[in-house]
């Protein structure tokens, strides 16, 4: 497989040979920040042909993936992205930690886009990113969701000192936002010693100190280090132009229960759809889509004790129609 490259890169940009042909669909790309501590800077997504990529494991990132990396600048992957013919969306906004950011691709169908890819820069990191490269996009007649839990990458080109700089690629250091640095980022440290390594690979996480005006790092280890994966996407094809405008039943005998301070079960009745198959359900927690399956009950662990959750469930059809919701409030234990 090759990646897009500017010219003078490493690798030249691949010719499209033969492709799938594509209908025209729009498709749902939903963002979710599962770190406790790291923000991601404005999100790219793209459905593009399988013979480009934004990125490729072992191999030096390309001029477009170091603006992401170093600086949260998606404008020229996108527009070289777009070049190729690929459909591009891209966010406006920092992404919190916790929090979902969801963007709509729109693809004609005409270049044969049948894979997605996803990126970001993780703040605070020198050039670290979310990096979801190539993944297959649902298909009609196909599932209508797909999700992926997705890592963090490094760039390799940028030593990680782990000190607050511009930001710009070639110059050293991270750039710190007003929510980055209400979070607790430092300054004066003298840097952590490092070498960018040339190439991209997974990241080996950040270092950080204790100390807010010196020490080693200016990134705090107590709230800025993670463990993979850093973020959840998924993403739903909502349908063809000219395909199925009617949608799936609402569901019913939404229901639950919680067995303890920490975890609810909710179950429901399945769906019909008088022109299509239904092949999910997608569940909602308090607004935020938590997941998409083929199943009639989710279990859910992991919660605060003594709070209200409400869960809503919509049935989702083989062409991306999604039905009415459901909706159940559960209360965990005290």
């Amino acid at each position: 497989m090759n990646r897009i490259t500017s010219t003078g890169a490493a690798v030249a940009l691949a010719l499209f040979g033969s492709v799938s042909t594509a209908s025209a669909a729009d498709y749902q790309v939903t963002v979710t920040n599962l770190t406790s501590g790291l923000y991601f800077t404005p999100v790219i997504a793209s459905a593009h042909a399988g013979s480009v990529a934004m990125f490729r494991s072992g191999a030096p990132a390309s001029p477009e993936l170091q603006a992401i990396a170093e600086g949260g600048n998606v404008a020229p992957m996108a527009a070289l992205l777009e070049s190729v013919g690929a459909a591009v969306a891209t966010g406006d906004g920092l992404v919190a930690p916790g929090a979902t950011v969801t963007l709509t691709i729109s693809d004609s169908g005409d270049a044969g886009n049948n894979v997605l890819s996803v990126t970001s820069m993780l703040l605070p990191t020198n050039d670290g990113f979310l990096g979801l490269n190539s993944v297959p996009l649902p298909g009609a007649g196909g599932p209508a969701s797909m999700t992926w839990n997705v890592n963090g990458y490094d760039a390799g080109t940028e030593a990680n000192d782990e000190l607050v700089g511009s930001g710009a690629p070639g110059e050293a250091g991270f750039p710190a936002p007003p929510p980055v640095v209400a979070t607790g980022t430092g300054t004066g440290g003298h840097g952590v010693p490092a070498h960018a390594e040339g190439f991209v690979h997974i990241h080996r996480n950040v270092l950080g100190d204790l100390d807010p005006n010196g020490g080693a790092s200016d990134i705090n280890a107590a709230v800025h280090r993670w463990l993979n994966p850093v973020a959840r996407v998924t993403v739903t094809r909502m349908g063809d132009d000219g395909g199925d405008t009617n949608t799936p039943s609402a569901i019913s005998g939404l229901n639950g229960i919680a067995y303890s301070s920490s975890s609810i079960e909710i179950f429901w009745d399945r769906a019909t759809s008088d022109s299509s198959t239904v092949v999910a359900y997608d569940i909602y927690r308090n607004g935020t889509l938590i997941d998409t399956r083929d199943a009639l009950s989710f279990f859910d662990d992991s919660l605060r004790a003594g709070v209200e959750y409400t869960y809503e469930v919509r049935a989702v059809d083989a062409n991306g129609v999604g039905g009415p919701s459901a909706q159940v409030s559960v209360s965990t234990f005290e």
